[in-house]
């Protein structure tokens, strides 16, 4: 019985993932547009997941977060393969900086979506074949 309870919860860890920087709504908040530098963002959260540089000088940095879980249906031995699935969330911090990095603006987004195996997945529309353009 032990061993089956360790398997079980080794199995559950295997079955969860997580990548990129989590910044919270909170978090972003603290920054003030104008007066907040891309040093202090750095600073207070870390390396972003996306620098960009745009023409006109300004850069945007991105901080992107997804955590994805199996549902615990999936390790049902044959079954799960049909009844399984993952939930994941995610969520992305975009902040705006001028050519003398202080900050103009930002905004966050936040996800989750899940997704299933087999049975768990529904029903499947056909789409009809679309011509190439």
């Amino acid at each position: 019985m032990i061993r089956f309870v360790a398997v079980f919860l080794v199995a559950l860890l295997v079955g969860c993932a997580s990548s990129g920087v989590r910044v919270t709504d909170d978090q972003v908040s603290k920054f003030t547009k104008g007066q907040t530098t891309k040093t202090e963002v750095i600073a207070a959260l870390g390396q972003p997941t996306t620098t960009m540089r745009q023409s006109d000088g300004t850069v945007t940095v991105v901080y992107n977060y997804v955590e994805s879980s199996a549902r615990p249906e999936t390790y049902i031995p044959f079954v799960g393969a049909f009844i399984g699935g993952a939930d994941s969330r995610s969520n992305m911090a975009t902040l705006r900086f001028d050519a003398n990095d202080t900050l103009i603006d930002y905004s966050t987004a936040q996800s989750q979506y899940g997704t299933g195996l087999g049975a768990a997945a529904g029903q499947v529309e056909r789409m009809p074949d679309q011509p190439r353009k």
